[in-house]
């Protein structure tokens, strides 16, 4: 029983959480999942995220409509790698590298032909943020029963990212006397983010009754700030520190036993986004680029062994939210996702994990842009992952 609940369990939840675009900067989300793997163990995942999100209509012009083919989303890829070890009856050790915890990869540049010149000016708007994390987890094991949980997560944002501001956004006159940047228009918008760095603590607790194979496992992830360097491009200039903040996370993860070779599981998860926002240097006034809103997500799955070596899995997952002024760095909002898993046991301890997910956004409406082009409208859009991972005990 405890097998199937960390096996089928594992591959839902890990498939749903690479499918970003959930709230915020979220991609690859932490979970203590991997501290109840038996023994020593092992794993590395791969998973590709394909999103479709487009503009439908302007509330500006009577609700014009606009080119829907024109993709403001790219897609990405997640990798991460586990490791679990136990030090004693009551000490394990977990340690994990994901390449894509947080970030944004959208481009407005298909506005620009637009029949609107207000909202052709969202062309010069394209953003791409990059993360990496390490995370260093342990649990200790208080009785048979009851676990604490505690973990450091060493955050990178920033990398090669690149982003394009128009000009007239944010920039002061104070900026432009300084560095000359009125004699040399909108490319001064453009500029990139030197990677900076931050750790976020992570503290937890768990209740196990292993008989039925339930376990309720609770972690609060305390938010942090990292603080890239922004140098401009057009001309070469450090413009001091930027700031982009990650959220307070409050996690909830359950399972539990039903009948032979059948578990529930799921969780909750909450993140404080409205706290948590990416704004650029004084020298561009912090002009504030993102108006995230606090997200909850709400997962619930069954898991099923079919036979010795093969297990599914089937999960549900619901994300409510404002849909009516969403970031245009995050361009979506309530949303439900399905997704299916399973897991194929090779022998020697060795098994194999696919899984893939399909979400469905609402309509959302975009912050007002300004008063001549008003707001956007997207509609219909999607995302779909599709997610690969080899594991092994020892």
């Amino acid at each position: 029983m405890n097998k199937l609940t960390l096996s089928a369990a594992t591959v839902a939840l890990a498939t749903t959480a690479t499918g970003a675009l959930a709230g915020g900067l979220d991609r690859a989300t932490f979970s203590s999942a991997i501290l109840f793997e038996e023994g020593t163990h092992a794993e590395i995942s791969f998973a590709t995220t394909s999103p479709k999100v487009s503009p439908q209509t302007d509330t500006a012009f009577g609700g014009a409509a606009l080119n829907s083919a024109w993709q403001v989303t790219e897609r990405f890829n997640t990798g991460i790698v586990r490791f679990k070890t136990d030090l004693s009856d009551k000490v394990a050790i977990a340690f994990e590298v994901n390449n894509n915890p947080y970030g944004v990869d959208i481009n407005y540049g298909a506005f620009a032909a637009s029949a609107f010149s207000a909202v052709s000016d969202l062309a010069s708007l394209s953003a791409n943020l990059s993360s990496s994390a390490m995370t260093l987890s342990g649990k200790y094991k208080v009785t048979d029963r009851f676990s604490v949980i505690g973990a450091l997560k060493l955050v990178e944002i920033g990398g090669s990212a690149n982003v394009s501001v128009p000009l007239a956004a944010g920039i002061g006159a104070g900026a432009v006397t300084s560095i000359g940047l009125a004699d040399i228009g909108a490319g001064a918008g453009i500029v990139t983010l030197e990677g900076d760095s931050a750790i976020a603590p992570i503290i937890g607790v768990s209740y196990e009754i292993p008989d039925i194979a339930l376990r309720v496992a609770a972690s609060y992830e305390l938010g942090v700030e990292t603080n890239p360097i922004v140098n401009s491009i057009n001309p070469t200039y450090s413009g001091g520190a930027g700031s982009i903040k990650t959220p307070d996370v409050m996690l909830l993860e359950f399972q539990s036993g039903v009948a032979k070779d059948t578990l529930v599981f799921g969780a909750i998860r909450r993140a404080n986004w409205s706290d948590a926002q990416v704004t650029m240097s004084a020298v561009y006034d912090n002009l504030q680029l993102s108006d995230f809103d606090d997200s909850t997500t709400y997962t619930i799955g069954v898991g099923r062994r079919f036979s010795d070596k093969f297990s599914g899995s089937l999960t549900l997952t619901h994300a409510p939210s404002d849909c009516d002024s969403v970031s245009l760095l995050a361009p979506t909002c309530e949303n439900n996702t399905l997704s299916i898993g399973g897991k194929y046991s090779v022998g020697n301890g060795t098994a194999i994990s696919a899984g893939v997910s399909f979400r469905k956004y609402k309509t959302a409406t975009s912050s007002s842009i300004s008063p001549e082009s008003g707001s956007i409208v997207f509609d219909g859009d999607t995302l779909r992952t599709v997610g690969v991972k080899v594991s092994r005990k020892f």
